[in-house]
């Protein structure tokens, strides 16, 4: 994943019994942000979209057009950690990393595939977004946990 300081980064966590199979947690986990991110009023779907970096199934994108969430998991013994990258805005910071390392590893992209919720229309101050993101996502799927959830501020950086 290709992430900066507007990108958050959500950790789900949720013991393995709930999902013991790996693609039902991603189907879980790919619904949760496409359901949240619906709230905010973007036309979430989770696919792939033509072009897009790191591609999967369970990328989440808006109107079937730009990746906005890329997301991975692994098991553990017990536990099931589900991370997922969601572009906040800016995403023509990130192109020229994702050109740089796909240019080396010889494969094909689309650069206009990456996209970010900003980008959606979506307004708000980045930590209003990040609230509402990480509130709709405890009030809406109690089955995930939220141990740990980072965003860097501007500011900060």
């Amino acid at each position: 994943m290709a992430y900066d300081q507007t990108c958050l980064i959500i950790d789900l966590m949720a013991p393995l019994k709930f999902y013991r199979d790996h693609i039902a947690a991603f189907e879980a986990g790919a619904g949760c942000f496409r359901d949240v991110l619906g709230d905010l009023g973007l036309d979430a779907r989770v696919g792939p979209v033509d072009g897009e970096y790191c591609a999967g199934d369970h990328s989440v994108n808006a109107r079937g057009q730009v990746k906005v969430v890329g997301i991975a998991q692994r098991a553990m013994r017990s536990a099931r950690l589900l991370t997922a990258c969601i572009v906040l805005e800016k995403p023509e910071r990130l192109r020229p990393v994702v050109d740089a390392v796909y240019g080396a590893m010889k494969l094909d992209w689309s650069p206009s595939s990456l996209g970010s919720v900003r980008g959606e229309g979506v307004q708000g101050t980045l930590d209003e977004i990040v609230h509402e993101l990480v509130t709709g996502l405890q009030q809406r799927h109690s089955e995930w946990a939220f141990p740990q959830i980072t965003h860097i501020d501007d500011a900060r950086a």
